[in-house]
Parts: C-alpha cells; sequence; structure tokens
C-alpha cells in the first residue's frame, strides 16, 4: 500500500480515466446541435428565442471551460506514461502529494500555477 505521500499510479490513471470521459460526455451533451425550435416564434413570444440564445451561449462557454479541463487530464495521462507524472511541466519541481490528491489533473506545482 502506498505511503500518505505516495500515490498509487494505477488508481490516479483510473481515476483521471473516468473523468475524462465525464468531461467528454459532457462536452458533448452541451455541444449537440439544438433540437428543431420550430415552435419558438417571434411573435408575441420573442422572449423565448432570447433565452434559448442565451442558453445556448452559456453551453459552448462551459464546453469551453470544460474543453481546458479535457486537455490538462489528457496531459496528466501523458505524464503517468511517460514516468514524468508529479513532476511539474514549467520548472521539473516536485507537485505536492497533497495537490496530486485533490487535483489529480495538476501538471503545475503551485508557485508555477499561481504565476500563471
Amino acid at each position: 500500500m502506498a505511503s500518505p505521500t505516495e500515490l498509487d499510479g494505477a488508481a490516479v490513471e483510473e481515476d483521471l480515466s473516468t473523468r475524462l470521459d465525464e468531461v467528454r460526455e459532457r462536452i458533448a451533451e452541451l455541444t449537440k446541435a439544438p433540437e428543431s425550435a420550430t415552435d419558438i416564434g417571434f411573435g408575441k413570444r420573442i422572449g423565448d428565442g432570447t433565452n434559448e440564445a442565451i442558453s445556448r451561449f452559456t453551453d459552448v462557454g462551459i464546453a469551453n471551460d470544460l474543453h481546458t479541463i479535457e486537455k490538462r487530464i489528457e496531459r496528466a495521462l501523458e505524464k503517468l506514461g511517460e514516468g514524468t507524472y508529479g513532476t511539474c511541466d514549467e520548472c521539473r519541481g516536485k507537485i505536492a502529494a497533497g495537490r496530486l490528491r485533490a487535483a489529480p489533473e495538476s501538471v503545475l506545482c503551485i508557485d508555477c500555477a499561481q504565476g500563471r
């Protein structure tokens, strides 16, 4: 069993893979083409069209944020494969185990992440 300061690579990989699948599913939901909007008119109910447009803009914004998370998870999985997981991509220093437990997709140490 891993000590409190060590992480189980297989468990981390499984967790990251599960998170990646969930993020990709959510992106697919948010970016799918809207259902036919034939029932939304721009007569007396113009607010319905506006609400739909705002909802779509919100979904696209969330999807963009999820794409960033997706890339972080993909990079963390690459680092696991390379054997460099837990090493900062910028300074090459060690990423604290507590940070990796809290955010396993972290590829930067706290100092480098704060500097961005």
